[in-house]
């Protein structure tokens, strides 16, 4: 794959494949579609939801194990407790949803359909028709139209309409343009129990501390220009995350976060409970 971003003209196809998929882009500039830079970024969120389901059917299966000392001393556990267990076990064994609110070319949902296990469906969404279309068109050229579903929509709004309980996805990729700020209260009320955010921040300007002012108005902080600026960038993000969830009785878990190039990258777990969100505060 070429290293520069492909443009096509007078209808001339251009291919890309990366990792397990395979996009085509005609008739203009892709690069409002695909950024080559960000292929790492990409290559590190199929990473982590692998190890993200399988934790999910590791946790499933040691739900199942029980323990002498949690028996009634006949080798079975007390009803109540047997049937906590086995409803745990159900839902994460289920598989998975995802929802990839800025999906552009709908290629992280494609990736995500064909190397992650277990994922059921993945919600490709864009708030424009022209990327919709392409994303309609990937989909069809990788044979994924049973797990990946092209939806136009803004993600903000697809993501309220997504709190109840029943309806919301166990991870939530969001890569925006710019500042996730705009997303974040809607992204921690949409993911279920013990689900996963996966957020990009590419206004590293504001958050390394060039405009203090801006930082303090979208992430209600105030960075300090530093050489370890990027390492404060993340506690930023981190906390903006966490803030926004306490309203809703939930905290974050922090999984993984990276500074690289241009951008940072954060996967957290958002939990439910009211103690633990207080404690968080």
């Amino acid at each position: 794959m070429d290293d520069q971003t492909p443009e096509t003209s007078n209808g001339e196809k251009v291919f890309i494949n990366e990792g397990a998929a395979k996009l085509t882009f005609s008739g203009g500039p892709t690069n409002a579609f695909y950024n080559p830079v960000q292929e790492f970024n990409r290559d590190l969120t199929v990473l982590v939801l692998r190890q993200f389901v399988a934790d999910r059917l590791e946790a499933a299966a040691r739900n199942q194990t029980v323990e002498p000392e949690e028996t009634n001393g006949d080798g079975c556990p007390p009803a109540k407790k047997k049937k906590k267990w086995c409803e745990a076990s159900e839902q994460l064994l289920k598989p998975v949803r995802i929802l990839d609110a800025l999906s552009a070319s709908g290629l992280r949902a494609i990736r995500f359909a064909k190397e992650v296990p277990n994922v059921d469906n993945v919600m490709a969404n864009d708030f424009s028709e022209h990327a919709v279309s392409t994303i309609r068109r990937n989909i069809a050229d990788n044979g994924v139209e049973e797990r990946v579903t092209a939806h136009f929509g803004d993600a903000v709004d697809v993501m309220m309409k997504h709190r109840a309980l029943d309806m919301r996805f166990h991870a939530i990729d969001l890569d925006p343009y710019g500042g996730p700020s705009l997303f974040l209260d809607s992204a921690v009320q949409a993911v279920e129990d013990g689900g996963m955010l996966m957020v990009t921040c590419t206004d590293m300007a504001i958050l390394c501390g060039n405009t203090p002012e801006a930082c303090f108005t979208k992430y209600n902080s105030v960075p300090v220009r530093s050489e370890s600026c990027h390492e404060s960038a993340l506690r930023i993000i981190l906390r903006a995350i966490d803030s926004n969830a306490n309203r809703y009785g939930r905290y974050i878990e922090p999984l993984l976060c990276v500074s690289i190039d241009f951008y940072i990258r954060v996967f957290v777990k958002v939990h439910t409970s009211v103690r633990m969100a207080k404690d968080s505060v």
